[in-house]
């Protein structure tokens, strides 16, 4: 941060002692909301509002409906219940109907509930023998005034406070302090985005006088927060000279032509376009920074495996990172299989590999003897040098955080990075999260895949049906995963483990055939064996835990169990559905649940609807909280107030447009124009003080 700016930044947020403008009493009651000081308290913004816009005649009113009505009253009486309880009555009329209105232990409701006063009342609608109104407020109107009505702001409140306490506070700082605060975003942009300035919008969040009021506030403020987010995501992306040519390719393209020719089938288009996508900015020297996303079994692989080849071609090295050994082993068997032919030297580096094999690859990587490396978080640890590492492809991106993304690219001669993602993520929150990456989305499936057939198993009727199915299949041939969310048992959960599962199926439900365990707990080498002995059909049913979400390919593999599902959530079950239909034969995954809840079983029945992970992920998003998707990549996000990413598309895309253009205009600075860094506690000390 430059020095101009911390310096103009240093001290704006006066606490409520240093002024004394309002009354001890107060200041304790807005402590107890967490309000400090001016901005805290403009910034604690209405959690929602009372309409009292809605005024209405009493022959229009319904039961239950909080109304306003202005009538006339014909009679007003103080009168006694049958317990001897005193109490107000009166009757209206607004010559559309009557109604009448009753005030318990408010005797001095009778001071300005009198015949031929005209008046207004503010309440809920009761119907018993007629409307009625208990408790309603109540405004004289005198001569020829005008009650239209207001909206009031609902605060988010504790003990020993009120909602009025908050609301006189709110106005009096208005009134006598909006002029400290200071616009934080340019005149420029204001205008030409027609966003509400942000003393009006202050003004409109807690009175406004109508609705659009409200909505204009919100979406300034939501531009506001936004922009925070956004510059800290793109600034470093706008630091780099989009014109400058970094590094020259030869752009040899022989191997990969032969390597494509070699292939059983056809690639995608969407796979063309992502490979066209990255070739061009490599071949032009730009430094390569993407998100490829792609929807469970669309390709991925061979897109990076395309362009590791490419850059190996053109003489540099390229390295694979992967969550997990059980994917990296994978990894590396295809690449062997696959670009051994071409001559490629491809090696793995796990943490389970030691000594004398470890120092040899480490060796042979230093001096460029190796062309293609992948591994796992081993990868990253400072003795793992490079001879001239070219391009670094992250798998399953939402596994690694930030350091361990940024230390794996620090290695490389070139900091082309390509990052992977089968969790498919919307646009929008594509956008929010990573907004410093370009973006491509592999899109559709290789030709030959069959969808799914999903199926929700509700009760131990279903479940038998279940298991008779799978023994069919299996007798013909096919394979299974069984998957629990534990892996022992717990007293708190009422789930069965993957341990407790294991044993109950190999001695009832598939008893006679050939079950293996599988966890997290176990050693890699034992992992490594089971999976092995699975791909090679020696074991019929592989019964699990989430291990086995990533990456994992048989294609024999045709029936996905998933027990206890509702305590997933909706992409780690698309994730784990994912892992059977690779091959050509029809696949089937069932959701076995006794949940009754209905978030629960809606949340379920969205995977009997589709296969698309997009539209899962949109799904998911809305069933779960923000603050359960986001990580600590995503910090600030779970925090938004304004901004719902999921749906509010166009706010997050013109955000995203304005950040660009200022960056570009700018090349890459924030000048003190942008007050981003310290957004919220931007007032004028000067005035504040004097």
């Amino acid at each position: 941060m430059n020095g101009d700016i911390m310096d103009d930044l240093k001290s704006y947020n006066l606490l409520f002692e240093e002024i004394k403008d309002f009354e001890e009493k107060d200041i304790k009651k807005l402590k107890k909301l967490g309000v400090k000081s001016y901005f805290d308290l403009l910034y604690n913004f209405p959690r929602a509002y009372e309409d009292r816009t809605n005024i209405k005649k009493i022959s229009e009113v319904t039961n239950d409906e909080f109304v306003i009505i202005k009538a006339t009253v014909i009679r007003a009486e103080m009168t006694t219940s049958m317990n001897r309880r005193k109490l107000f009555k009166a009757k209206v009329t607004d010559g559309t109907g009557y109604m009448e209105l009753t005030w318990f232990g408010m005797p001095y409701a009778k001071n300005y509930v009198k015949e031929g006063n005209d008046m207004v009342f503010i309440g809920q609608v009761k119907r018993r023998f007629g409307f009625q109104m208990v408790n309603p407020e109540f405004k004289v109107l005198k001569g020829e005034s005008v009650f239209e009505g207001e909206i009031l702001p609902i605060y988010s409140l504790v003990n020993g406070v009120q909602e009025n306490d908050v609301r006189k506070l709110v106005k009096w700082s208005i009134l006598h302090k909006i002029e400290l605060v200071e616009e934080n975003l340019p005149r420029e942009i204001l205008e030409k985005y027609k966003i509400l300035g942000r003393k009006k919008a202050i003004r409109c969040i807690h009175f406004p006088k109508n609705n659009k009021e409200i909505e204009d506030a919100k979406r300034r403020f939501a531009i506001e927060e936004l922009i925070i987010l956004q510059f800290g995501i793109l600034k470093s992306k706008f630091l780099l000279d989009e014109n400058k040519r970094f590094y020259n390719l030869e752009d040899k393209k022989e191997l990969v032509k032969k390597f494509i020719g070699s292939l059983k089938f056809e690639l995608t288009t969407a796979q063309k376009k992502v490979i066209t996508e990255v070739h061009k900015d490599l071949s032009n020297g730009k430094i390569v920074n993407r998100l490829i996303q792609g929807d469970v079994g669309s390709g991925k692989t061979i897109v990076a495996e395309i362009l590791l080849l490419y850059m190996v071609e053109n003489n540099y090295q390229g390295v694979l990172m992967a969550p997990t050994e059980i994917l990296a082993v994978q990894h590396y068997l295809s690449m062997i299989d696959e670009l051994g032919e071409q001559g490629v030297k491809v090696e793995i580096l796990t943490g389970s590999i030691k000594g004398k094999k470890r120092k040899e690859i480490l060796s042979r990587l230093r001096e460029g003897d190796i062309d293609i490396l992948i591994g796992t978080h081993a990868l990253i640890e400072d003795e793992v040098e490079f001879h001239n590492l070219g391009l670094t492809i992250i798998d399953e991106q939402h596994r690694f955080g930030v350091e361990q993304r940024r230390k794996l690219r620090e290695k490389g001669s070139l900091s082309n990075l390509l990052v992977m993602s089968a969790t498919p993520i919307p646009r929008s929150l594509a956008l929010s999260i990573y907004g410093d990456l370009d973006l491509s989305v592999i899109d559709e499936l290789p030709p030959g895949r069959t969808p799914i057939r999903t199926k929700c198993i509700k009760d131990n009727i279903e479940k038998n049906k279940m298991y008779d199915f799978i023994r069919k299949k299996l007798r013909a041939g096919d394979q299974a995963y069984i998957v629990a969310p534990l892996i022992e048992e717990s007293e708190t959960l009422n789930v069965k483990s993957v341990e407790e599962l294991y044993e109950e199926l190999s001695n009832l439900e598939l008893k006679g055939f050939n079950l293996a365990i599988l966890h997290g707990k176990m050693s890699n080498q034992e992992k490594d064996e089971i999976m092995h002995k699975f791909k090679n059909g020696d074991i019929d049913v592989l019964v699990s835990t989430t291990v086995i979400e990533v990456g994992v390919n048989v294609p024999n593999s045709t029936i996905m169990v998933i027990n206890d599902a509702h305590r997933f959530g909706l992409s780690a079950l698309h994730q784990l559905r994912g892992r059977v239909g690779r091959g050509s034969k029809k696949a089937y995954c069932f959701l076995v649940s006794s949940s009754t809840n209905d978030n629960s079983v809606n949340r379920l029945e969205v995977l009997e609807k589709t296969n698309d992970g997009f539209v899962i992920a949109e799904e998911d998003l809305k069933f779960r909280k923000s603050g359960e998707i986001f990580g600590k990549r995503q910090s600030g996000l779970s925090d938004l107030r304004f901004t719902d990413i999921t749906t509010d598309v166009k706010t997050v895309k013109l955000v995203r447009d304005i950040a660009i253009e200022y960056l570009k205009i700018n090349k890459g600075k924030i000048t003190n124009e942008f007050l981003i860094f310290d957004i919220n506690k931007k007032f004028d000390e000067k005035k504040l003080k004097g």
